[in-house]
């Protein structure tokens, strides 16, 4: 007596794995929306439509030559306005998509800036300071201007990296907190810029009104499933 064939198909031909436990992955949602209406009515508000009364942005920037003292308003639209328009909209995307794209192209062009600025602002600083020196000035840093603009540079870049790494309600809760700082920071640059003089157009708040709309669809975030 011979012991029956083995079942059609075993032994099986490959190795048996123990199947992959499934991944939590994020797919857009209805609330997708709200970085799309926020980002265009940022970007209308900077580079569309007047301020105030035959004043856009553009002329603001120009003010800044003329003037001593720039305030806050002014500071903020000619260096932060635009570069907000552009990094806030990565942001509000991947906090609201959880996208580790989004997350890692800022990460790459912000570590791009802040390396390159930072390592001008040291060259210049060290050639100030060995000028100072060599002209005999009892004025001397010892370096410190350097130091502080390394250690500025290396906390921006340590801080772009962590948000690279964070996801999910982290990156949901972080990614919110700083839209809501865009926001608020828009309309207290529009508030000083505009204080004592002619009062703005109401669409000068619209960036303040699309970065809120952005935080609020970064608090909502993307649908998960596990696949």
């Amino acid at each position: 007596m011979y012991p029956p064939p083995p079942p059609h198909g075993y032994p099986p031909p490959y190795p048996v794995y123990p199947a992959r436990p499934p991944r939590r992955r994020a797919r857009a949602s209805g609330s997708v929306l709200l970085p799309i209406i926020g980002v265009s009515l940022v970007a209308l508000g900077l580079l569309a439509l007047p301020w105030s009364e035959n004043t856009w942005i553009y002329d603001i920037m120009r003010e800044i030559g003329d003037t001593r003292h720039p305030g806050f308003g002014l500071v903020y639209a000619v260096v932060f306005a635009i570069p907000s328009l552009f990094f806030g909209s990565m942001l509000a995307f991947a906090a609201n998509l959880d996208s580790a794209v989004l997350r890692w192209l800022n990460f790459g062009i912000g570590a791009l800036i802040v390396c390159t600025a930072g390592g001008l602002s040291m060259f210049v600083s060290g050639v100030g300071e060995a000028m100072i020196e060599s002209s005999g000035s009892e004025y001397k840093t010892g370096g410190a201007v350097t130091g502080i603009i390394a250690g500025v540079t290396i906390v921006w870049f340590l801080l772009l990296l962590g948000f690279a790494f964070i996801r999910g309600l982290a990156l949901r809760i972080i990614g919110g907190l700083m839209l809501l700082g865009y926001a608020l920071v828009a309309a207290l640059a529009i508030t000083d810029l505009y204080a004592g003089s002619t009062d703005p157009y109401p669409w000068a708040f619209l960036p303040a009104l699309g970065w809120l709309l952005c935080a609020i669809g970064a608090f909502s975030g993307p649908k998960y499933y596990y696949a």
